[in-house]
């Protein structure tokens, strides 16, 4: 019945579910849910350390560049979970860069946790003025900015503003998902002139796992983002043997005029707490023909090992936090 519950709740979540580029995107959510939903943190069942690397529409100047990492792991003995992320998201002249922490409740029901999750992320953005141009706008000469409209900062300017978010997320032997949202408060970093806005971001995600040979499985996923106005939808699977090597594909749009891109993924465990993976998107949309498909990169570092006292939930070392 809480699986039904959770797979009917995700699908209507993924049926609203949207994303502006407002926010990084990245391929492989799924290999760190905390970045999206802080009711996570904690359920890998050990320190777990996520470091991410992407570099979008490569060949595009000024193309979207990310780097994150995340740290979490349970708190037995409070029936909680416990996170810090930062990360950064470069974009022609701004850069976002953002501070936070997560913490949740779970809640252990038979073989299963449910997880309530609240976070706080300090964002700061940094804006390059001289680098920004106007059609109205004088550069002829390189150390004199003149964008003739007054809005605009000619130099370096920054400003930060607090974000919050929360969560819900379930978790199984073959089943997993949640829904969440971020910037729930509406923040807005603030310039001389003219503000920064962010939307509510809401996030809606699902993956099972299928036995199909002794050492075969597949994991189908779908994963979703809303910001109330567009519509941006993932889905696709991942072949793993043995629970070490594993390849999988993505599409992600949800009609032909939202067309984005196949994303293909694969990767490895370096060692019993180690792994990494790689994903390469094929761009389906116009931008194409400008530039020469997005890289992604992420590794993964599971300490395997029980830290402090308390009642540990009844699934330890889920194979997904291998990956």
């Amino acid at each position: 019945m809480q699986q039904r519950l959770l797979f009917l709740t995700i699908l209507l979540a993924l049926g609203y579910a949207a994303a502006a580029q407002q926010l990084s995107r990245y391929s492989m959510p799924w290999l760190d849910p905390v970045q999206f939903n802080p009711a996570y943190a904690g359920l890998d069942n050990s320190l777990s350390l996520t470091g991410a690397y992407r570099t979008q529409w490569a060949s595009l100047e000024g193309q979207p560049v990310g780097q994150r990492f995340s740290a979490h792991l349970p708190i037995y003995y409070l029936s909680s979970g416990f996170g810090v992320e930062v990360e950064r998201d470069a974009l022609g002249a701004r850069q976002l860069n953002s501070f936070g922490a997560s913490y949740n409740y779970q809640l252990v029901r038979g073989q299963s946790v449910w997880s309530v999750g609240l976070s706080a992320r300090m964002l700061q953005l940094n804006l390059d003025g001289g680098a920004l141009r106007t059609p109205e706008g004088i550069y002829e000469d390189p150390n004199t900015i003149i964008h003739n409209d007054d809005l605009l900062p000619t130099g370096p300017v920054n400003s930060s503003a607090l974000a919050l978010g929360a969560g819900i997320y379930y978790l199984s032997e073959n089943l997993e998902g949640g829904v969440s949202a971020r910037n729930l408060n509406g923040p807005v970093i603030a310039f001389p002139g003219f503000d920064y806005s962010l939307e509510r971001q809401y996030h809606a995600y699902l993956r099972a796992r299928f036995d199909l040979l002794s050492d075969w499985e597949i994991l189908p996923m779908a994963y979703g983002i809303s910001d109330g106005t567009q519509l941006q939808i993932s889905a696709g699977a991942n072949l793993r043997y043995n629970e070490n090597l594993y390849l999988g594909a993505a599409y992600r749009g949800h009609s032909a005029a939202t067309t984005d891109a196949v994303v293909i993924m694969g990767g490895f465990n370096l060692s019993e707490k180690l792994s990494v993976a790689y994903a390469y998107d094929v761009t389906l949309s116009e931008l194409r023909t400008v530039e020469s498909g997005s890289h992604e990169i992420v590794v993964k570092y599971n300490l395997r090992q029980r830290i402090g006292a308390g009642i540990p939930p009844p699934i330890i070392y889920y194979p997904r936090a291998k990956e």
